[in-house]
């Protein structure tokens, strides 16, 4: 399973959904398109977004316990980020869940919410 690093964006393959074995039933799940999973490790608490560049459905899955999301939006203008999705996630290992995507290539990214606040970099 490809590993998401947060702040690294990757392009990542999909495949069909019927070949995706997710761990949880996804929340929505359409008759055609792609999907595909990611781990995400997590040191401490925090807000992290899935942002993607094209429109899906993201999942975040815990101990096989879907979490429920505590935010969602459109990336910035021209920023290549058609959408983000916002999870307060505990430190562990997470499950990303992408499911519904129309094309078979995506670029995904995790981010800190606390870390990319441009105020937060200013006393390091």
């Amino acid at each position: 399973m490809p590993r998401l690093i947060l702040g690294k964006p990757v392009i990542a393959t999909l495949r069909p959904l019927s070949q995706v074995q997710f761990v949880a039933p996804p929340a929505e799940m359409e008759k055609k398109g792609y999907g595909g999973l990611f781990s995400l490790s997590v040191k401490v608490p925090a807000r992290i977004g899935i942002g993607l560049s094209e429109p899906a459905s993201v999942d975040v899955v815990t101990d096989r316990a879907v979490q429920s999301s505590s935010d969602h939006g459109d990336g910035p203008e021209g920023s290549g980020i058609a959408k983000i999705i916002w999870f307060d996630l505990s430190p562990g290992l997470h499950i990303v869940q992408i499911a519904n995507a129309r094309e078979r290539a995506i670029r995904i990214m995790a981010a800190d919410a606390q870390a990319n606040r441009p105020d937060a970099n200013q006393n390091k």
